[in-house]
């Protein structure tokens, strides 16, 4: 991690949702979708990003915490993360890349993108009592340059 661009910066280029889907269509080979149901959290420490596991929203609007995704779903998701950040020289952060899943064949899922969001909005409520430490508590150990050795789902 290199020579972080400012926050303001960040929530700017965050905000500009069709420059990221246009990025992540022509880097990454990914689709876009204006209504992702899940988030992918990424504590992007100085030391390099935790990926936490993700977040669904339920029917009843609800976020839920941890949700399984398959491996096959996991690594594209982590490297877009990585991508996408590392791109916008992204500062220590927690950040949400919201996606949906989308069938496009019985037995093929593909990822859709949405947006990226520069702090652990609504959805990051989902990590309280869930993770520890919770992604506002990685938030500001993020922003304080303090150190984060690993999330931990309870029990």
């Amino acid at each position: 991690m290199s020579s972080d661009r400012s926050s303001i910066d960040i929530i700017a280029a965050c905000h500009d949702i069709g420059g990221l889907r246009t990025w992540v269509l022509e880097n990454q080979g990914i689709m876009s979708t204006e209504l992702g149901n899940f988030w992918l959290p990424i504590v992007w420490t100085a030391r390099g990003p935790l990926y936490a596991e993700a977040i669904s929203r339920r029917q009843d609007g609800s976020y839920h915490q941890p949700f399984h995704l398959s491996d096959r779903l996991r690594q594209p998701l982590y490297q877009l993360g990585f991508n996408l950040l590392s791109n916008l020289d992204a500062s220590p952060a927690v950040y949400l890349l919201q996606f949906d899943l989308t069938e496009s064949s019985i037995d093929r899922v593909e990822i859709r993108f949405d947006r990226l969001l520069p702090s652990p909005e609504e959805p990051a409520k989902a990590s309280i009592g869930v993770q520890e430490p919770n992604l506002f508590d990685c938030h500001w150990l993020c922003i304080t340059r303090s150190p984060i050795y690993d999330l931990v789902i309870r029990g």
